[in-house]
């Protein structure tokens, strides 16, 4: 072989072995940021250290809003043939991504790192990314509701805990704890409540209630058989004990939104909240009391389901920028990187090796209430999914905010609930 020609080959090599592209390759990403904080910031400090090592890979971050308007645009791009190269989107959106024909299946990507590569993440976390026996996401942003609770108001209302059996020193275990010491911690002045004894949120009440039925060693749909499982008795017992914690006790407000759930339990106007592990950062800036976070209380198990968002690379999009996007997806998720996203955002470090880092073990020593989400994933469930579940969604969440303001029996909302959900499955399995 003649010495140019060897040069070449060389050079070819070197280009296909080191992941060198011969082009500059520029990548659209959409993101959403589903929790309060300058995250935005974050992302983009991400993108310009990947930027600085891969020079041939221009990644444009897009700023997409919350998770709802994020999906909106992602699926107007896909619709109008020009996706993005890659975007996080919200888990339970996966099937509707799929209906769409608008992802690429990440198997061969994954099946080309060493064999230990995928065991540096939670098993738990690809439960919402797999679908007819292949990977379509990768998790990024991954989060479960936990349970906040006051320290210093439990110690102001020690004496009357002590009396019913309870502690002061731990969070309730249990529904029938719950209801205990939210009435206990509840403070009223006349008919005027100063202090709520618990917050059961609105906004992504859906995702709570989810894990109330979980708890209750049940489901709200079967994604495999296309079946709605919302007039069950476990749903309704569930249901029932959030309309006697609102109507009846009037222990926690009639409803409030998710993002003034977090402002009310840093004000101290809550002792005990349900709220997502990515409210943690804004918890610990802002409250000042001593606080801390628990496994949600069990009925007949512990249960949660995950939530957060998954990366996904789209059809559509050349295979150099497809490439170019599994090297950002490994970048944002290695050690290092999930560490950092964690510690600045409160989701679940995705990379268990991210743990095992000096800054990390630092910061979880400083932070131990960050444990608990990680250590709440065995007893952990996939979010329910379904295409159009936008459209499931509201249903739920207009239902369940009827029945926390007192507008709606509980046995009436899972009745219109299984009604329209059921509609929507067998539309789309049709």
């Amino acid at each position: 072989m003649k010495k140019g020609n060897l040069m070449f080959v060389l050079l070819l090599v070197f280009v296909l072995t080191t992941g060198v592209f011969a082009e500059s390759v520029e990548l659209s990403f959409y993101y959403p940021v589903g929790v309060s904080g300058p995250l935005a910031r974050v992302i983009d400090q991400m993108t310009a250290e990947f930027t600085e090592l891969h020079p041939d890979i221009k990644i444009q971050p897009v700023y997409c809003g919350n998770y709802n308007d994020t999906m909106q645009k992602v699926q107007t791009a896909v619709m109008s043939q020009d996706p993005p190269d890659i975007a996080v989107v919200e888990v339970s959106e996966l099937y509707s991504l799929l209906a769409m024909d608008a992802l690429l299946p990440l198997d061969d990507y994954i099946n080309s790192e060493n064999e230990d590569f995928i065991n540096q993440y939670w098993e738990a976390f690809f439960g919402n990314a797999v679908a007819n026996d292949q990977i379509w996401g990768f998790p990024f942003q991954r989060s479960t509701p936990v349970f906040y609770w006051n320290k210093e108001l439990f110690q102001k209302h020690a004496d009357e805990l002590y009396a019913v059996g309870l502690s002061p020193e731990r969070a309730p275990k249990t529904w029938d704890e719950v209801v205990q010491y939210a009435d206990i911690l509840t403070e009223k002045n006349g008919d005027d409540t100063e202090v709520y004894g618990l917050i059961l949120p609105g906004g992504w009440n859906d995702w709570i209630f989810e894990a109330f039925v979980r708890q209750n060693e049940s489901f709200l749909i079967d994604q495999e058989n296309s079946i709605a499982n919302f007039d069950s008795q476990e749903a309704l017992q569930a249901l029932l004990l959030w309309y006697k914690l609102t109507n009846e006790m009037h222990v926690s407000p009639p409803l409030r939104p998710w993002n003034m759930t977090i402002t009310d339990f840093v004000a101290g106007d809550a002792a005990m909240m349900y709220y997502s592990t990515g409210g943690m950062p804004t918890v610990r800036k802002t409250a000042n009391f001593d606080f801390e976070v628990a496994f949600l209380p069990m009925h007949y198990t512990y249960g949660t389901p995950v939530g957060g968002g998954d990366f996904h690379i789209f059809k559509g999009i050349s295979k150099e920028k497809q490439d170019a996007a599994w090297e950002f997806i490994k970048f944002m998720t290695n050690p290092k990187n999930a560490a950092k996203w964690s510690m600045e955002s409160g989701y679940v470090c995705v990379n268990k090796e991210g743990y095992d880092l000096p800054e990390m073990q630092e910061f979880m020593d400083d932070f131990p209430q960050m444990w608990t989400a990680a250590n709440q994933l065995q007893y952990s469930y996939p979010k329910m999914m379904a295409v159009n579940y936008q459209q499931i969604r509201k249903i739920m969440t207009t239902n369940l905010d009827d029945v926390m303001l007192g507008n709606k029996s509980p046995e009436k909302a899972l009745e219109t609930m299984q009604r329209e959900i059921q509609k929507i499955l067998d539309m789309y399995n049709r």
